[in-house]
Parts: C-alpha cells; sequence; structure tokens
C-alpha cells in the first residue's frame, strides 16, 4: 500500500550507516474511520526526488539486535509504518514488534507499565493522544526528549512541524517530551456543488432573505445552516452534527467555543471561564445548530453517523474532521463525490487533536528506542507516510505537489493545523472531556439552560486546576 524502499544493501553491518534525506520531503481512534485506508494505494518503490537542502541522518548499529515493542492502535497509519519497518531493521538491526489494539483498551494498559518503574516496562516507545500529554509527562513517566534532539545535531529538528502542532502535543511546561506523530484538524466541510448551484441559492435566498455566502463567525454560520435546513425539509439537513454525550458533543462544541474566542479556563489556567458570557455564548450557538440546522437525532449521533449522512449528500456543511471529507471523496458508496471540500471553522479557530510519540522512563531500550524515533519522523519517511494516505505532522507534505495533487482536500489542511488549538493544558484532560460531555448534554436536551449547565460544569472544573 505504501512505497516499499528497494533495500539497503547490508555492506556495513558493524558500522554505523549515513543516509541522506530530504529537508523539504521532509488521530487517534477517529482514524479507524478515515478514508486513507480505503484509498488503495500503490506508491512506486523509488526514492523522491531532493527538492530542498540535504541533511545527513545517522542511525547507530550499538543497538543491533536488539527487539523494541510498542502499543499501537489498530488504525491505517499503523498499518502505513509497519510495512517499512524492515527497512528500519536493516539500518540499524534493531526490529520492532506492535502490539495493535482498539483505542478503547490502550490507555489502561500503557498506565500499568509506564507506571512499573525505571526500565522495568514492556513498552520501548510510546504512541501518545493528545488527552494523555500532560498526564503521563506530568507523572514523571515521560523522557525529556530535548537533551537527544539537541545532541543529535540537526537530524532531528522541531522546525520540522508548525508550531501549533508543537504545542498540541509536544510540548509539556517548557520541556520537549513527545515528537508529533500525525494530526487530525477539524473545519468545516461544505458542499461545492450546492453552494455554486444557481437553483439552491435562489432558493435559499428566498428563505433566508439573503444571499449563500460562506459565514465568518459562528452566529453566521448557525443562521446559515437553519435556513439551510428549510430548502428541502427532510432531504437535506443544514449539518452533519455529533451531539453523542462524551467526546463527539466536546470535540464538535470545541470549534464553536473557540471560534467565539471563548475557552474553558482562563489563559493562566486559574480559574474555569466555561461560564463567562464567551463560553455561555458557544453553547448556545450550539443549542441552536443542533435543534435547528442539523439532522433529527443529532444530539445522540456520533461520527459513524454524521459521516454517514455527509456520504449520503444529506448535508449541506458538517463542521467535523477532515477525513469525514475524504470518505465522502473516496468510498464508493459516496453520493458526494467531487462535491466537498473544507476550510476553517467560521471565527477562524477550530479544534485539532494529534498523536505523538514518546520514551518512558520505563522503556528497556530508550537508546534503541530515540533511533525508531529518529527514523520515523525522519523528513524522507515522514513524507511517504503522507503519500501513503496520513494525515501530515510535519510542514514539508503539504508544500509537495504530488501529496496535493493525490489528496486535493489536504490543501486547506495546513491553515487548519496553523489555526487549531487542542485541548488547555489540565492535566485529566480525559475528566475535562467527561465533566463537559455531560453538562452540554444537558443543555441540548433542554435540561438546564446554557448558563446553568456552564456553571455547574465550572464547578467541577475547579477540581481539574
Amino acid at each position: 500500500m505504501i512505497e516499499r524502499g528497494q533495500g539497503l544493501r547490508d555492506n556495513h553491518r558493524k558500522e554505523n550507516r549515513v543516509i541522506r534525506t530530504n529537508r523539504g520531503i521532509d488521530r487517534r481512534r477517529l482514524l479507524q474511520l478515515t478514508g486513507a485506508a480505503s484509498l488503495g494505494l500503490t506508491l512506486p518503490a523509488t526514492r523522491f526526488a531532493p527538492t530542498g537542502a540535504q541533511e545527513e541522518i545517522t542511525y547507530s548499529r550499538e543497538f543491533e539486535g536488539t527487539t523494541l515493542h510498542a502499543l499501537m492502535e489498530d488504525l491505517r497509519e499503523t498499518t502505513l509504518i509497519e510495512e517499512m519497518l524492515p527497512e528500519f531493521e536493516e539500518l540499524t538491526g534493531i526490529k520492532v514488534e506492535f502490539e495493535k489494539v482498539v483505542y478503547p483498551v490502550m490507555h489502561d494498559k500503557l498506565v500499568s507499565q509506564l507506571a512499573a518503574g525505571e526500565g522495568n516496562g514492556t513498552y520501548d516507545f510510546l504512541e501518545v493522544d493528545f488527552y494523555w500529554v500532560y498526564e503521563f509527562a506530568r507523572a514523571g513517566w515521560m523522557e525529556d526528549l530535548g537533551p537527544r534532539i539537541e545532541e543529535s545535531g540537526g537530524q532531528v529538528t522541531l522546525d520540522r512541524y508548525d508550531p501549533a502542532v508543537l504545542q498540541i502535543g509536544s510540548e509539556v511546561d517548557g520541556n520537549t517530551y513527545y515528537l508529533p506523530m500525525y494530526v487530525y484538524p477539524m473545519g468545516l466541510l461544505y458542499r461545492t456543488d450546492l453552494f455554486e448551484s444557481d437553483e439552491f441559492k435562489a432558493q435559499y435566498k428566498e428563505i433566508s432573505g439573503s444571499d449563500l455566502v460562506m459565514p465568518t463567525s459562528v452566529e453566521e454560520y448557525v443562521a446559515m445552516i437553519s435556513a439551510a435546513q428549510q430548502v428541502d425539509p427532510g432531504n437535506l439537513y443544514g449539518a452533519a452534527m455529533q451531539g453523542m454525550q462524551g467526546d463527539p458533543i466536546v470535540m464538535e462544541f470545541c470549534n464553536y467555543l473557540y471560534s467565539v474566542g471563548g475557552d474553558f479556563f482562563t489563559e493562566d489556567l486559574s480559574a474555569p471561564a466555561i461560564n463567562d458570557e464567551l463560553g455561555v455564548q458557544a453553547v448556545q450557538l450550539y443549542v441552536d445548530a443542533i435543534n435547528n440546522g442539523a439532522q433529527p437525532g443529532a444530539a445522540n449521533a456520533d461520527l459513524n453517523d454524521t459521516g454517514a449522512l455527509w456520504r449520503q449528500g444529506k448535508a449541506l456543511t458538517s463542521v467535523s474532521y477532515l477525513f469525514l471529507l475524504s470518505d465522502g471523496e473516496t468510498l464508493e458508496d459516496s453520493e458526494v463525490q467531487g462535491k466537498g471540500s473544507v476550510t476553517t471553522m467560521p471565527g477562524g479557530t477550530g479544534l485539532t487533536g494529534s498523536w505523538s510519540w514518546g520514551i518512558p522512563v520505563s522503556s528497556p531500550n530508550p537508546g534503541a528506542a530515540w533511533e525508531y524515533l529518529k527514523w520515523v519522523e525522519s523528513p524522507d519517511v515522514a513524507m511517504r507516510r503522507a503519500l501513503g494516505g496520513g494525515v501530515a505532522a510535519q510542514i514539508a507534505p503539504y508544500d509537495n505537489p504530488e501529496y496535493a495533487a493525490q489528496f486535493p482536500w489536504m490543501a486547506q489542511v495546513k491553515d487548519l493545523i496553523a489555526t487549531g488549538k487542542g485541548l488547555p493544558g489540565v492535566t485529566k484532560q480525559a475528566q475535562l472531556v467527561e465533566i463537559m460531555g455531560r453538562h452540554l448534554s444537558d443543555a441540548v436536551t433542554g435540561g438546564s439552560s446554557a448558563q446553568d449547565a456552564m456553571d455547574a460544569a465550572a464547578e467541577e472544573l475547579k477540581e481539574l486546576l
């Protein structure tokens, strides 16, 4: 499915190997649903032509014969890397074995090993969800990678990544504990065919009294989908929304909150801010959207539901993940192939999630694990992962014409990432999602007003500071 390297000859098995890579060549469980998994790509078994300055990356054979173990989510990105592992073994003599599992079991399996003590764990390196970045680092379970990066002499550099990506999934309290692995940004998906249809635009204007144009604020967006809901009732909805309590509603709501200028906490993380004017405004807008502009049952819908609705051509828009668009453009059952696009969230700031690489203090083989991180995040390997269908964490793939030609919907991702935010830097982010999920659902179902729901949420969020 991805480029298989020609294989480097093992002429110098007992000495360090220097290879030249191109500096310019340089999602969490949800990516199990990604269209990239369905693309069936076959990349040519050739190296990509250099397009910029060269750098040398040296891989040590000091750890030859070592077998590294890692717990990995069973999704497309894992498969892309797994198919390239023989190349890493040939370069270093280090074998890598992935234990592939589904997302819900990962956290508990990792924590039991991370708490085992220095060198006593099972896993040599980690794949870390952005939910766990602060928790693992602040528990003292993760190695600070800063010294290794500095000692690499430029072989590993953070300028390969957008600063927003580093902030979301790499840096904790001023230290670099992780290297970004891949991202899963959210934005505004929309139907280009309907936005360009004279008939649809005329019907929309008759109902709304205004032209159908791309909204520039969350208020304008909610008004737009509420009007669009009335154009073809029952057949086309203003938005495909995922309001199920827990992760779905909170991830979607973050886009509303961030784009009105609100946040969960004050900037210095000294107090909750979710119940201030902006927070309550975001909740009320979200409630209005789900009640007036979304499909029936949206309050109990998850990503599977919104994805199906989008592919059936029954939604004008969706505030969702990029791969929802990818599915619509590539899956055979899609009714919207060639009809979708994506832009930044009206108001300018959406949610970006990420996965990152890290080395736990409990790693039995941290030196060999660093060799793996150097390799998997080398510009060449990162580029090949992207061209295999991954949503790149590094900047370079988005500037590669081949990437843009192969996945046209990726063209806007650079902006989504640059303007995106993650969850606030509290240690227990999973608890934040659980708390917010309950109170947002209460507001959506009418159990509480937006203000009362967020006042109640704020009281519980205090315990996370």
